[in-house]
Parts: structure tokens; C-alpha cells; sequence
């Protein structure tokens, strides 16, 4: 402490006198010792200037590092928002699609369509049904045949038929479910068999166990049982095998994967005045 006073003391005396001679006439001598002075003081100075220019360039580096930092928050906060909405935009677009194919898939005489949005899934068999938004005020009851349209597509396909039905929902039990049966045919041979639900795969049963089936085979809905109007696509043949039972069996890919299913049609047959009326 007392180093310091007698080192600050100095520094004021050699400050004092170098200012003293500034209102002396510049002779030889004043400016030698003035030049003396100088020598001792002009450290202290450059090194203070030196502090001070340091220290004013780390207080903009850091206003410029905060500055930065809350325009990387904003920037981010703007891209989630954006990206968000550009998801939200692509759903749309693919909604509006199914909702177009729909609207232009071909009449299904003779029979009225509803469409319906899937609302939920059945927790225990989460592939084999789903809940839709419409039900018995809508004039929808069970065993009524459920379709709907893949993107790209203007013919609906087989998904199921109505389970269960409520006054504002109903329940669409799936081809997958093991429960499901429907007639079927083979458009390129005009075999038959039977579609059924198996949970995790979809099959086609009883085939002729001499018929030329093979795997890509189109499978179309029969018309048999009176349920659903004959020619629509249930699927295609993934496999072909020979069963215990000594008839061929196909696994089916179906033409509507369960678990695509957005947006369904249900085909309510017409009234028999207001089919001759049309």
C-alpha cells in the first residue's frame, strides 16, 4: 500500500512539472527535460488508453453476443412456427386429395354414399376397427358396406363394413378383423373364394386348388351375400399356397391399407322408388 502511494505521488509530481513546462518558452534545455518527463510518463498513458479501448470492445463484443443470441430465440421461434404451418398445409393438401378422389369416383349403383371422417381407432384391435362421425341420425345401421378411395384413384375400394351403429357414430369393423368375411372373385380367371380377416394379415380363401392364381392377381368384390355391390377392389394376391384343407389360399395386399384410412364412404342402398325415379 504504501509502494503504491509513493508510486502514484511520483506520477502526479512528474504530471505537475511537464505541465508547468508547457508555459515555459521552448528553449533547448525545457525541451530535454520535458522530452525526460515525458519518457517516464507516456507508459502509464498508452497503457491506460490500451485498458480503456480493451475495455470498451469487450462491452460491444458482448452487446453484439447478447444481441445475437436473441435474434437466434426469434429466428427460431419463426422457423418452428413456419414449419408448423407447412406441415399443416401438406395435410390439407393431402385431406383435399382423398376428398376430391372421393367426390369423382364413379357412382355405386344402386346404392347412396355418405362420406364419413375416421374419428378414433378400437385400442384393442387398432388395425381391425375405427370409429366414423356418422351413425343412425344420418340413417346409417349395421352390415352396411364402408369404402374408400387410396389418393390417386377414382374407384373406391373394400374396407369393411358398419359393426355397430349410434345415434352420432359407428363402428366399422375392418377386412383385417377376424370377424370380416366377404365374397370375392378374380377378374382374370372368374375364380371365387372367400376374403377373411385374419389380425394381422388379410387372406383369400377356398380357391380352386387347380385354378391358375398367381401372385398379382386383381380381387374384386362378388356380390355375393348381398352385402357389397360386386366389382370393387378388395386387394391384390401377395402369396399363393395350398391349405390343409387341400384348396389353394392367397395372402392379400389390400387395395386400402387399414392403417391409410382417413375419410370413408358408406353405401346406403336406395330406396326402390327412389332408384326407378333416377
Amino acid at each position: 500500500m504504501l509502494r503504491f502511494s509513493h508510486a502514484t505521488g511520483t506520477c502526479v509530481f512528474l504530471l505537475s512539472v511537464s505541465f508547468l513546462l508547457m508555459s515555459f518558452r521552448l528553449t533547448g534545455a525545457v525541451q530535454s527535460l520535458r522530452g525526460f518527463l515525458l519518457y517516464w510518463v507516456a507508459p502509464g498513458q498508452e497503457a491506460a488508453a490500451v485498458s480503456a479501448a480493451y475495455a470498451g470492445s469487450l462491452a460491444s463484443n458482448l452487446a453484439g453476443l447478447v444481441r445475437a443470441r436473441e435474434e437466434n430465440r426469434v429466428l427460431k421461434e419463426k422457423f418452428q412456427v413456419f414449419s408448423a404451418l407447412h406441415a399443416r398445409a401438406e395435410e390439407l393438401d393431402r385431406e383435399n386429395g382423398r376428398l376430391k378422389s372421393m367426390l369423382e369416383m364413379r357412382t355405386v349403383p344402386p346404392f347412396d354414399s355418405v362420406p364419413c371422417r375416421v374419428t378414433a381407432r378400437d385400442p384393442l384391435n387398432w388395425n381391425q376397427a375405427v370409429w366414423i362421425d356418422r351413425g343412425t341420425r344420418d340413417g346409417l345401421k349395421a352390415e352396411m358396406p364402408v369404402i374408400s378411395v387410396p389418393p390417386g384413384r377414382l374407384e373406391g375400394g373394400a374396407v369393411g363394413r358398419i359393426w355397430e351403429s349410434r345415434p352420432g357414430s359407428s363402428k366399422v369393423l375392418l377386412l383385417s378383423d377376424p370377424l370380416s368375411s366377404l365374397a370375392a372373385s378374380l377378374p382374370r380367371t372368374g375364380e371365387q373364394g372367400l376374403v377373411r380377416g385374419q389380425g394381422s394379415v388379410v387372406t383369400v380363401e377356398y380357391l380352386d386348388p387347380l385354378a391358375d392364381v398367381r401372385p398379382g392377381d386383381e380381387v374384386v368384390t362378388s356380390g355375393l351375400g348381398g352385402v357389397f355391390p360386386p366389382g370393387l377392389p378388395i386387394g391384390t394376391l401377395s402369396k399363393v399356397m395350398l391349405s390343409p384343407s387341400g384348396f389353394k389360399r392367397a395372402e392379400l395386399r389390400p387395395a386400402v391399407p387399414p392403417g391409410s384410412l382417413r375419410e370413408v364412404l358408406v353405401l346406403v342402398r336406395k330406396k326402390p322408388g327412389a332408384a326407378a325415379r333416377e
